[in-house]
């Protein structure tokens, strides 16, 4: 079978999800809260009206209305995921022949460098300094010079927390040819966006998703923004029915009661910012500034500190002690008793 494999696939990297056993979850950049508890019951009353006998509706069309209503913005404006990484695949498969360029900042989203290399593309990575700061005039030489046909710029970046000026992503659109995707997974907790200006620049693309600020992960619920010619183009490729009635119901009921997600944000922003002021002041811990739902933290006591979360049953992201993230590990931010727990191990390794 493996004469069968395409070649892009042979010496493919996937995606690993480790799965342990925990007590605190801070891996995944998950919320903490569930919205079943603030209106399950709403939530149960709605879903006992769906028909799961039949398909679900193709343009997930109440959930756009609801979307629209969120961003200001009109329906045909949007195109509906499973996830922002299925709107990822239709955008390089729309775009991407085999050989084509795509680039990126480094360190970013793994997902990037996995779908391009499907589609038989090319990812190029444009490094940033030892703090992670994001070289625009760099992305836009290799942009050029390569002919790239996309340009991904995670904003803010996961799994950095850095952020992108608005000025700087106008000055890519400005500057190159290529097709940039701004992806905005972690916009509410930044506040600052660029889908303003998508009836500006058909060639831009902003994604979103309901799983970081509204705390949808399990239902997988993504969604894209551009000008309207460019949302008819991608949907060529979008496979039918591919959002399922579950997750448009639910999807819709939270953006109906977003002031409750609204209060949870302001939670995390408050805990984000407590818990960087702590820990800056630990000795042999670097923290890099963030505005997202998350901190990066980069330590010569890796090891000590890895072991140590797990033995406490508390699952965070390590990046390894090799490579552009050697030392660092990624922390959700969680409850406050979550965080309090984290920072106690910090503070004591």
């Amino acid at each position: 079978m493996k004469d069968m494999i395409k070649e892009s696939v042979v010496n493919l990297v996937p995606y690993r999800v480790i799965e342990e056993d925990y007590d605190i979850k801070i891996d995944a950049n998950e919320s903490p809260y569930n919205i079943f508890d603030d209106i399950g019951e709403l939530i149960l009353k709605k879903l006992s009206d769906q028909t799961p006998n039949r398909y679900p509706d193709n343009e997930a069309t109440d959930l756009k209305k609801a979307l629209a209503q969120y961003i200001k913005l009109e329906e045909g404006n949007i195109l509906c995921g499973n996830g922002s990484d299925e709107l990822l695949k239709i955008i390089v498969d729309t775009f991407v022949d085999k050989g084509d360029v795509v680039v990126t900042h480094s360190p970013s989203f793994a997902m990037y460098k996995i779908i391009t290399q499907i589609a038989g593309g090319k990812l190029l990575e444009v490094k940033g300094d030892k703090n992670f700061s994001i070289d625009i005039d760099k992305i836009i030489l290799k942009a050029n010079t390569s002919n790239a046909k996309i340009i991904f710029l995670c904003n803010p970046n996961n799994p950095t927390g850095r952020v992108i000026k608005k000025e700087d992503i106008m000055k890519v659109l400005d500057n190159t040819s290529a097709i940039v995707v701004v992806d905005e997974a972690y916009y509410e907790f930044h506040g600052e966006t660029i889908i303003d200006k998508i009836n500006k620049y058909e060639r831009l693309i902003v994604l979103r998703t309901l799983s970081k600020a509204f705390g949808l992960a399990g239902l997988r619920i993504g969604y894209g923004v551009a000008a309207k010619s460019t949302i008819e183009t991608i949907s060529k490729v979008k496979s039918p029915y591919n959002l399922n009635d579950i997750s448009q119901c639910i999807g819709k009921i939270v953006l109906d009661n977003r002031k409750i997600v609204s209060k949870y944000i302001e939670l995390v922003k408050r805990e984000r910012n407590k818990m960087f002021d702590e820990i800056i002041t630990i000795e042999s811990i670097e923290a890099i500034p963030s505005k997202s739902n998350f901190i990066l933290i980069r330590t010569n006591r890796y090891g000590n500190l890895m072991k140590r979360f797990k033995e406490e049953r508390v699952q965070v992201k390590g990046f390894g002690v090799e490579g552009t993230l050697a030392n660092c590990i990624r922390l959700t931010i969680g409850t406050e008793k979550e965080n309090k727990k984290v920072m106690d191990i910090l503070k004591e390794v």
